[in-house]
């Protein structure tokens, strides 16, 4: 995933590292979501954040698999206003209208079909 300053050793990349978040997700999403191929330094100070605020890896696993729980993640059910929707690395790490960080709601199933 380019270039990376993450101090670690050859392989699988050390867990709470910006590298580490990028290849779980890669791993992890659904087929329809987007690879991140880049890790920039403004996607490195997103990541870097969001791992402070959530450390533990299998709460980020929990967040990529469940895009594969929702139609609406995946692009296969739009809305009004989100015809061309699909969710990416850099969506997840952002807040919604309502200030709250998407990847919360995904985590905690907002966006699961029923």
């Amino acid at each position: 995933v380019g270039n990376d300053d993450d101090v670690e050793t050859p392989g699988t990349p050390t867990w709470g590292t910006p590298r580490a978040l990028v290849e779980l997700y890669n791993a992890e999403t659904a087929d329809e979501c987007p690879e991140v191929r880049t890790l920039s330094p403004a996607r490195r100070v997103k990541a870097t954040k969001y791992l402070a605020m959530f450390p533990d890896r299998e709460w980020w696993e929990e967040v990529f698999v469940n895009t594969k729980r929702s139609k609406f993640l995946r692009g296969l059910k739009n809305s009004p206003g989100h015809e061309h929707f699909i969710v990416d690395f850099d969506w997840l790490l952002s807040k919604g209208k309502d200030q709250s960080e998407n990847c919360v709601k995904v985590h905690d199933g907002k966006y699961a079909d029923p």
